[in-house]
């Protein structure tokens, strides 16, 4: 009998924990296979990713060439989603980049996930529930794709992918072969694997585009009001 394709879009908010999904997901796919799961970062399709049986693509912006193909059931979608006025700081802190582009950056991304929340197989994940440090997190997951794994690879996967983890694995960035770079910012470099990036953890809090000017928060909800109110964030200044 051939084996059951299982392909999955890990869609998510710029600096909602995305990365965590799309990397247990990669592992966890791969997990007990003669092959390791085919992962990788694209906002558009490839035909060429139907042939693979077990997929996972990590996406903020894919909502023109991805949403179509969640939505006639080629992928299963995944996202994470967080206050957009907190994307906004993590965006600026860890990557330096000026408050109008990642405004823009997470305005799309919200957008992206506003659309495939309205599929009914889309799994939410919320980043102030905590999930990124629950141990329900990769054992939920692994039964919405129908995975059966020992509980204690499960456990090895989300602890290889905890908070710590990966901030060390950041810090040791520049040994990691193939390390990818889109610019000349130094904070703009990740791993091709992981697609863990240069100081890829944040401060880890929330709340915080309260403490931003008013003009900025009232230009956040300008952008993102709508959609996140859909998530239930309240962008209001």
């Amino acid at each position: 009998m051939a084996e059951r394709p299982i392909r999955v879009l890990a869609a998510g908010m710029v600096g909602s924990g995305s990365t965590y999904l799309y990397n247990v997901l990669r592992e966890m796919l791969s997990a007990g296979q003669n092959r390791p799961a085919t992962a990788t970062y694209s906002d558009e399709w490839n035909p060429l990713f139907a042939m693979h049986p077990r997929l996972v693509l990590k996406s903020h912006w894919g909502i023109r060439a991805l949403t179509p193909q969640a939505e006639r059931g080629m992928l299963q979608p995944v996202i994470s989603v967080r206050h957009p006025g907190d994307c906004v700081c993590s965006d600026m802190e860890r990557f330096g980049y000026a408050f109008d582009y990642s405004v823009q950056r997470v305005a799309l991304s919200l957008s992206f996930c506003e659309k495939l929340r309205a599929l009914q197989e889309t799994v939410v994940f919320r980043y102030e529930d905590g999930f990124t440090s629950s141990e329900r997190t990769v054992p939920g997951l692994a039964r919405v794709l129908g995975l059966r794994l020992p509980p204690e690879t499960l456990a090895d996967i989300g602890r290889r992918y905890s908070a710590a983890s990966v901030r060390d694995y950041a810090a040791n960035l520049d040994s990691v072969p193939g390390l990818m770079s889109g610019s000349d910012n130094p904070a703009d470099a990740w791993c091709p694997t992981t697609q863990i990036h240069r100081g890829h953890i944040g401060k880890l809090s929330s709340g915080r585009w309260r403490e931003l000017p008013q003009d900025q928060r009232r230009r956040i909800d300008e952008a993102c009001g709508e959609d996140a109110s859909s998530f239930g964030y309240d962008c209001s200044v």
